[in-house]
């Protein structure tokens, strides 16, 4: 229970520990998928679940009266930490920090887009103590709010690939047992292929550059202006895509063959899905 002083009295709020919880659980739950979004990570979902059930514990921090501001803080960024790090696993710190900055983005998302729909219609806070904040709103307010802060997400995601879309050519490396390819790749915002049975995203190779080996082949269909017609694709041991100065480790992606790449100043084209922030 909190109170808050004015000029008429005491004010009395009561919060209740059962809806503190689970409002927080499907709050954790909604930011750890747009930290997703923004990231285009794709952890396995009882890690989402489990990371959620660690943020709504941590909500209970609200009840502690008098906890220092630097223990507060210090709380709060451990407890983030911990739980970026069971949602989306730890590869190295750069990748683990770029992660958690994501994570924070996507609460300022969120909290921005509250804020807002609070000052419109005219509801309050319950009580904010030691970071933790208890709104007066109904679930339906909080998932409106949710629905918003996903379309505010994926229109910025949507902008800032267009944007690296405007660089035009990457290096891209694929290892595939003993066969190392480089090439040269074009971002194109309209292919999202997908290969149907993992949803990952498919990178387009010519075919003469690269074969599956030994790796499974998946068929993937490809719908065009011409028809639907179908790739064989593969998993290989590693893809890494290089631009703006910057190497990174393409997860979860397939590369389908194909005898269509005809342009001599790119020999892939990638997915719009696979770059990060």
């Amino acid at each position: 229970m909190f109170y808050n002083q004015n000029v008429k009295g005491v004010i009395f709020i009561v919060v209740y520990v059962d809806i503190l919880i689970i409002v927080n659980f499907f709050v954790n739950l909604l930011l750890l998928q747009i930290t997703c979004l923004i990231s285009k990570r794709s952890p396995k979902l009882y890690r989402i679940i489990i990371s959620s059930c660690i943020g709504s514990l941590y909500s209970l921090v609200i009840f502690a009266d008098n906890l220092n501001a630097v223990l507060c803080e210090l709380s709060k960024l451990l407890a983030s930490a911990v739980m970026v790090l069971i949602a989306f696993g730890f590869r190295r710190v750069l990748v683990f920090v770029k992660q958690l900055l994501i994570f924070y983005f996507s609460s300022v998302i969120l909290l921005g887009v509250v804020m807002l729909v609070c000052f419109i219609f005219k509801l309050r806070f319950v009580a904010v103590n030691n970071s933790v904040m208890y709104f007066d709103v109904s679930s339906a307010t909080l998932i409106t709010c949710g629905v918003l802060a996903y379309i505010v997400s994926s229109i910025i995601i949507r902008l800032y690939n267009r944007s690296l879309s405007k660089n035009e050519l990457y290096i891209l490396k694929i290892e595939n047992g003993e066969c190392n390819v480089t090439l040269s790749a074009f971002l194109d915002t309209g292919n999202r292929l997908r290969e149907p049975f993992s949803n990952s995203p498919v990178i387009i190779v010519n075919s003469s550059k690269i074969s599956a080996g030994d790796k499974q082949i998946r068929i993937v269909p490809v719908t065009t202006v011409a028809g639907t017609s179908f790739l064989q694709a593969f998993k290989p041991d590693k893809i890494i895509l290089k631009f703006n100065s910057r190497e990174e480790i393409i997860e979860n992606a397939y590369i389908a063959l194909s005898d269509d790449l005809n342009d001599k100043s790119y020999n892939a084209i990638l997915n719009y899905d696979i770059l990060s922030i």
